[in-house]
């Protein structure tokens, strides 16, 4: 598993990395999945360019493909999500530099590349951020609603579903038969 790049000989050579990762490696990405079954596949591509004021600028894109399993936010049960993202990056020198730039450039994400770049880092982060908020079934019951559904079959459940606020009821005209009420 590749853990590391050089971003300048990717970008001086051309170069195209591909690999994938198990997902069971990848700690924070893992926290916020059901399990860590699979992997998430990665493919990398550098490059470089002239800019008009004859300067060189090394860039490079990641693409990254899973399939995941989260946990639905309706039901609890796992549900399977597609993952997938495409980004494009402009390499400087240094973080400081790409934190100073990175306002200025509407095109590409600006990063500080480097001899020992965290390849794995960068695609765990795409990956958290290609998460859906909020994962969900297409089609699931909320867990109240199944409750709900269970409870309706008992002798009684009716009458209680069809008066909600009968219980308040009750406490208001216990209340007003006492002498005292404490807030």
């Amino acid at each position: 598993m590749q853990q590391t790049i050089d971003t300048s000989e990717l970008a001086r050579t051309g170069s195209e990395l591909h690999g994938e990762y198990p997902l069971a490696q990848l700690q924070r990405l893992g926290s916020l999945l059901a399990d860590g079954d699979g992997s998430l596949a990665w493919r990398l591509r550098g490059w470089r360019e002239r800019a008009v004021d004859g300067t060189v600028q090394d860039f490079m894109a990641l693409s990254i493909a899973a399939t995941v399993r989260m946990t639905c936010v309706r039901c609890n049960a796992p549900v399977a999500v597609e993952l997938s993202a495409e980004r494009a990056y402009r390499l400087v020198r240094s973080e400081a530099d790409a934190e100073r730039l990175d306002l200025d450039d509407q095109q590409y994400d600006v990063l500080g590349g480097g001899r020992r770049f965290d390849l794995a880092g960068l695609v765990e982060d795409e990956a958290i951020m290609a998460l859906p908020a909020m994962p969900r079934h297409e089609r699931c019951e909320l867990p109240a609603a199944a409750a709900t559904a269970a409870g309706a079959a008992t002798p009684g459940a009716e009458a209680e579903r069809t008066r909600p606020f009968a219980a308040l009821g009750r406490l208001r005209n216990g209340a007003q038969n006492t002498d005292i009420i404490e807030d």
